[in-house]
């Protein structure tokens, strides 16, 4: 049984109750850099605040070394300009307008306690795409330009195996990397493993896009892109960690994929408390898709989500996942890092189908039976 340990536990709960947005991911960098120096996990930042962490492995470095990738943000609020009690902010990510009006949030200054507030509009600016908002606090506060707002949502809520969380997409994927490169560490693994986290994600994968052109990540590395999408028929909260076949946008490599898929059903009949399920993700696009476009080999997992973006049936509403469903894909990012990326069933899957067409293919030639 593949449970998370409770310091584990506790670290997931750490990571998904920090405040972030696109462009003010710098909790969230803190953190990262404190747990790294902690845990002996080696960091490198590019001139933008895109993090690499390192987990170097036991003796000679292979060619191929998974990177396991998320971004930092999720879509937030950032303050422009403040009056009194009332304030304008920028918010950034795919929201649905109409659930603005009357929604309440709260902003994260640099210290002290949060400001809460309520959204009294919100209007699409043409030239940046993105929403300016008119909020009106509780009560006067000191606010400077650039502070982070967030929904008014409680960070942490766990009944059972279910979570009900402010972030889960994609600060779960933030969290499943550090877990993942402190249990190779812990066991001392042997193959290396790269974690790369990104920031605005939520903006277009600006992040992603400004690692790629600062040379942040090798180009002949494979990257896994670790996500939470919107549940699907076939994919629902509670059956298991996705394997994604592809987005909204395009399907992944295959042979990661078929990496990926073997890796998946081998750890379920190994232990059957460790669910898998194999699915298209259509309800957005991910960094696999930006960075296959940049001409990197690309794959992904991802969680079956509720809520996305926040956005209830009517309004605001906790992120929601299944506990298991992120013990299950731990699981499977631990065991993937550390096969060889090309290490595919498409090899014997190929031999075999040659062979069955040398066995029968003189059939063709016979006259059918019966004519």
């Amino acid at each position: 049984m593949n449970r998370l340990k409770i310091p584990e536990l506790k670290l997931l709960k750490d990571v998904v109750s920090l405040s972030t947005a696109p462009f003010c991911e710098f909790n969230v960098q803190e953190f990262i850099r404190a747990w790294a120096d902690e845990n002996g996990i080696g960091l490198q930042e590019d001139k933008v605040g895109n993090i690499l962490l390192t987990y170097r492995g036991r003796g000679r470095a292979p060619k191929n070394t998974w990177v396991l990738q998320a971004h930092m943000d999720h879509p937030g609020f950032e303050l422009i300009s403040r009056r009194g009690r009332t304030v304008q902010a920028w918010f950034r990510g795919g929201v649905n307008e109409n659930y603005f009006p009357g929604a309440r949030m709260q902003f994260f200054p640099g210290s002290g306690t949060p400001a809460s507030g309520t959204v009294e509009s919100a209007r699409r600016e043409k030239e940046s795409g993105f929403l300016k908002c008119r909020i009106k606090l509780d009560e006067p506060a000191k606010l400077e330009v650039g502070t982070l707002g967030m929904w008014d949502i409680p960070a942490w809520t766990k009944r059972g195996n279910k979570l009900s969380l402010r972030v889960v997409d994609d600060l779960c994927g933030v969290a499943s990397i550090l877990l993942t490169l402190k249990r190779l560490k812990d066991s001392g693994a042997k193959r290396p493993v790269l974690g790369l986290l990104t920031r605005a994600e939520e903006v277009g994968f600006v992040g992603a896009i400004s690692a790629v052109k600062n040379k942040l990540i090798d180009p002949a590395f494979p990257i896994l892109g670790i996500e939470a999408s919107r549940e699907m028929p076939n994919a629902k909260i509670g059956q298991g960690a996705v394997v994604r076949v592809g987005d909204a946008s395009t399907i992944f490599d295959p042979e990661l994929t078929s990496n990926l898929r073997k890796m998946a059903r081998g750890l379920h009949l190994k232990d059957p408390t460790l669910n898998f399920v194999e699915s298209l993700m259509p309800g957005g696009s991910c960094e696999s898709t930006g960075l296959a476009l940049l001409g990197y080999r690309t794959c992904a997992v991802c969680l079956p989500l509720g809520n996305y973006h926040n956005m209830g049936k009517t309004k605001i509403e906790p992120e929601i996942i299944d506990l298991r469903d992120f013990e299950s894909m731990v699981a499977l990012l631990e065991a993937v890092s550390q096969v060889k990326p090309d290490a595919s069933n498409r090899t014997a899957l190929k031999k075999r189908i040659l062979e069955n067409h040398q066995k029968r293919a003189a059939l063709l030639l016979h006259p059918q039976a019966g004519r």
